[in-house]
Order: structure tokens, then sequence, then C-alpha cells
């Protein structure tokens, strides 16, 4: 891949990778897309952080998780901007992603 670092990139997903590491890998790529990180943070505001109860005289507590916005399913396209890790992460998943500048 011939990509400068600082240029901002498009990645396309071709086909949805096996691996559970190659998912892990794009997932974190993919929420660098601002258009991502904006709808996380949205949904984070709205969601409650914190959910207490009292069962059997004790304090019980559950931290609510928000499941990630990005989609790996083929066809799925997000814009990034091209940093030295990133260019290193496409590298290493390059066969399930299309990379256009």
């Amino acid at each position: 891949m011939d990509i400068q670092p600082g240029s901002r990139i498009r990645v396309e997903i071709t086909r949805s990778p096996r691996a559970e590491a190659a998912r892990k890998t794009l997932t974190r790529l993919c929420a660098k897309d601002p258009d991502v990180a904006r709808s996380k943070r949205a949904r984070k505001r709205k969601r409650p952080s914190w959910e207490e109860w009292i069962r059997g005289g004790k304090y019980w507590h559950h931290q609510m998780q928000s499941r990630t916005p990005v989609s790996l399913a083929p066809g799925a396209s997000y814009s990034l901007l091209a940093s030295v890790d990133v260019i290193r992460d496409l590298e290493s998943v390059r066969r399930f992603v299309r990379v256009s500048v």
C-alpha cells in the first residue's frame, strides 16, 4: 500500500474476517471514522451508565456497555485519517479491505 501519513483514506470492507484478531483490528480501525466516533459519543450520553439495586440487603450494581456502531459486513465503508499506526494495521488486514485515497 502506498499511503502517505496524514492523508484522508477510504476503507471498504470486501469480506468479513473469520479470525477474532482481524475482527478486533478492523473494528478498532473503523471506529476512528469521525461519524462513528460521533455516534458512539451520542449513544454513551443517552444510556444509563450505572444501575444499582438492593438485593438481600446488599447493594448490587451493573455498569452498562454499549455496542460498537461499526459493521464489518462486506460493502461497509469508512473514512479515516492515515496515521502510521493505521497504515500498519491496514497492512495486517489488507486481504479483507479495499483502500482508496
